[in-house]
């Protein structure tokens, strides 16, 4: 492992996400280097500031919502010895909708994860892995992760590198697009475990605009700075029933295949 090789694994060692075998390749360099100690250091100071940052701005976590919705479910369940048939049934249904409303507000919560993290990893401004065209970026892509990366075309404003990032845990393309206002642009693959459609929702962290969207097993996630929501919504597909006469579309086909 050299000094760039290093680079590129500095996230997840920090994060703890380096299989053992990696782990010892970069301890080992970082034992035997005058000058990563000190970057690593560095870096390790700023993700903490980071996150102690963002944890301070989260929103409180779920538990408290599932540990008030379980002692509802107990006191329910003391109340049914006492209950009619007729009123079980109508407290189970009660129940059933609480969970599939916890259910959704933890998923909503994932998704500001994902958000908060997305907008940490675009603020350290890593160094990009490549510096070249759209359909160079693309083809760069490939092979480096379980999804094809497709770079959506913008308005004002172009993709002029990229690297491989995560988000969370999930390995990314991270592609930056230079414009008025600089932007970052995360693409990863998902199973449907976040709560992300098809349709762009705007969410924010720390001074950015996190804007997401879906297009079947992959999640886009478009970061960016003083960025209003009148600016992201222009990059954006219209919603359903809009007619498209001011807003430019969202076009994220291959660059290759764009004309």
């Amino acid at each position: 492992m050299n000094c760039r090789d290093l680079e590129t694994q500095l996230t997840p060692y920090l994060d703890g996400e380096l299989i053992a075998e990696a782990r010892v390749e970069f301890e080992s360099h970082l034992a035997s280097c005058p000058t990563c100690p000190g970057h690593v250091e560095v870096e390790r100071h700023n993700l903490s500031t980071l996150r102690a940052a963002m944890h301070e701005a989260s929103p409180a976590a779920p538990a408290a919502f599932r540990a008030k919705l379980f002692e509802n479910i107990a006191r329910d369940s003391n109340r049914q010895q006492r209950l009619s048939v007729g009123r079980v049934a109508a407290v189970a249904a009660g129940v059933t909708f609480a969970m599939v409303a916890g259910h959704h507000e933890y998923r909503l919560h994932q998704r500001h994860l994902y958000e908060q993290d997305a907008a940490m990893r675009h603020a350290r401004q890593f160094p990009l892995e490549i510096q070249q065209s759209p359909d160079a970026i693309e083809r760069w892509f490939g092979g480096k992760l379980d999804h094809p990366v497709n770079v959506p075309r913008f308005p004002n404003a172009t993709a002029t590198g990229a690297r491989l990032l995560q988000v969370r845990d999930k390995p990314a393309a991270y592609i930056r697009y230079d414009s008025a206002r600089p932007m970052g642009l995360f693409v990863f693959g998902d199973d449907h475990d976040l709560d992300v459609g098809a349709e762009a929702e705007l969410g924010s962290s720390h001074g950015y605009n996190v804007v997401s969207w879906r297009e079947g097993d992959v999640v886009y996630q478009l970061v960016g700075r003083d960025v209003d929501e009148q600016d992201i919504r222009e990059l954006l597909p219209p919603a359903a029933g809009e007619t498209p006469v001011t807003n430019p579309r969202l076009d994220v086909r291959p660059a290759s295949l764009q004309q």
